[in-house]
């Protein structure tokens, strides 16, 4: 009985070991290989080079550990002067990472391409982790980089982009940058999560939908102006310190910001819709050429701080949003501007309250004034309007957009001469009802005035990237 127990015992502990038997690798690879399945996982002692002419195939499903050495600008690295294949599947990615520093990055150096001496790599469907570089090239960045699946954990760096980058389904946690480079970027259902900067890049276009940024330092960085545009959409962006800086010539639609330090900052020419902004300490820093409509803008420390403009820039148009419980502001106007915002809704039907939260030249003479209305607590129904200065202007130039509203007051019919980009005309009363609308062509635009008591009409024209608002009186 002794004896039975004891060969058991050794079956037992030579099984035991079985089950955690590596392949080791270091060194050339100078003839095709395959790292198989059934020789997973692999574990990198030293660093790997593929020679020129030479195929390293790596199967769906292995796991590649690389030790750490310890030595700081001296770990080990896979690199390719030929070709690496390493295309996983879904349910069976390709992985990399360190030996057991798994959440520390930079334990190892990471994928090195040598296209300069025709490298090559075809990937997809993995999980590169603890890497200085995940994928880096020496020569050119390949014009096309798509991504499915992929796990792109606690690296310095992701992947920098040289044209184009189609990610789906892909997970990005603690990353000190994740993604940067140039020209298009789109996501569809990515995580990015506890990331330096999630994603900060020179876009010409970019596009997310059903993506999440949890817990960067910066969720979304824009370096310059998307020339083709933006497209975000059902995004949620929570706990950031910046969520969306610098978005521009495009649309952000069917948000939600919560927890952030910062919501969205340094906009210009963007739409910003039908989006949820909740407890972020400031939730939006509007721009220039900025709609902001159909938001529900509530508990955040300041909901909405308008500003910088510059001269001849079109103002912010802010309106039918719900802008309420805001601890400090519901409106910080941030620029000399006069601006007229009659169809937000502030939950409230205290002036005295109401008026605390915006911040305008009644509180510093350095701003503008904040004229708006008072809905009924079911923000249906206008009580009342706070007018405090409308610009009386009738002339705007700035370079090529130039044109003019007369006469003023007008009786039965005004005219817009109109040599910019201006497509439509609104005309607003003081309870914020609009009482006409007409497009506008170039040239002079007449426009007939229905029967309407005398008194001053909001005139609002607005184009593809122009808006402005000029006070109309109408005489009998």
């Amino acid at each position: 009985m002794k004896k039975q127990n004891f060969l058991f015992l050794i079956t037992l502990l030579l099984s035991v070991h079985a089950g955690f038997t590596q392949t080791v690798v270091s060194g050339g690879i100078y003839s095709n290989t395959t790292w198989t399945l059934a020789n997973s996982p692999y574990l990198m002692t030293g660093s790997i080079v593929v020679f020129p002419g030479v195929t390293l195939t790596i199967q769906p499903g292995v796991e590649i550990r690389v030790k750490e050495n310890g030595l700081s600008g001296g770990q080990y690295y896979l690199e390719t002067r030929g070709t690496i294949n390493m295309v996983g599947q879904p349910g069976a990615l390709i992985t990399f990472r360190a030996d057991t520093a798994v959440t520390t990055p930079y334990s190892w150096v990471g994928i090195v391409v040598k296209n300069s001496q025709g490298g090559a790599l075809n990937y997809d469907y993995v999980s590169i982790c603890n890497a200085g570089y995940a994928i880096s090239y020496d020569s050119f960045i390949p014009p096309l980089i798509i991504l499915n699946q992929c796990i792109f954990n606690y690296n310095a760096s992701v992947v920098n982009v040289g044209t184009e980058l189609r990610a789906d389904s892909c997970t990005f946690i603690g990353n000190n940058t994740v993604v940067t480079g140039w020209s298009i970027f789109k996501f569809t259902h990515c995580a990015f999560q506890d990331n330096g900067a999630a994603l900060f890049i020179y876009a010409s276009e970019l596009m997310i939908n059903n993506c999440s940024f949890t817990n960067n330092a910066i969720g979304i960085g824009l370096s310059s102006g998307a020339v083709t545009g933006i497209n975000i959409r059902n995004t949620v962006f929570d706990g950031n310190v910046t969520a969306f800086d610098n978005p521009n010539n495009g649309l952000i639609d069917s948000c939600t910001f919560i927890n952030n330090v910062e919501g969205i900052k340094n906009t210009n020419t963007v739409t910003i819709s039908n989006s949820n902004f909740n407890s972020n300490e400031t939730a939006l820093q509007v721009g220039w050429g900025t709609l902001v409509t159909g938001c529900e803008i509530n508990n955040n420390t300041t909901g909405i701080a308008l500003g910088p403009i510059g001269f001849g820039q079109p103002a912010p148009v802010i309106e039918n949003n719900h802008i309420c419980y805001n601890t400090n502001y519901n409106i910080d106007n941030r620029t000399d501007l006069n601006l007229f915002i009659p169809t937000n809704c502030f939950c409230t039907t205290d002036p005295a309250v109401l008026e605390e939260k915006i911040l305008d030249g009644y509180d510093d003479i350095t701003k503008g004034l904040v004229s708006y209305a008072i809905f009924d607590t079911t923000c249906t129904t206008v009580i009342s309007m706070v007018i405090k200065s409308i610009p009386t202007a009738t002339i705007e130039n700035n370079g090529d957009m130039q044109f003019s509203i007369f006469p003023n007051p007008a009786a039965t019919h005004f005219t817009v001469k109109n040599n910019s980009q201006f497509t439509f005309c609104e005309l607003f009363d003081m309870q914020g009802r609009r009482q006409l609308t007409a497009n506008l062509h170039e040239g002079d635009n007449r426009i007939e005035i229905p029967r309407l008591q005398a008194g001053a009409y909001l005139c609002r024209l607005t184009g593809q990237k122009l808006n402005a608002s000029y006070n109309l009186m109408i005489k009998q």
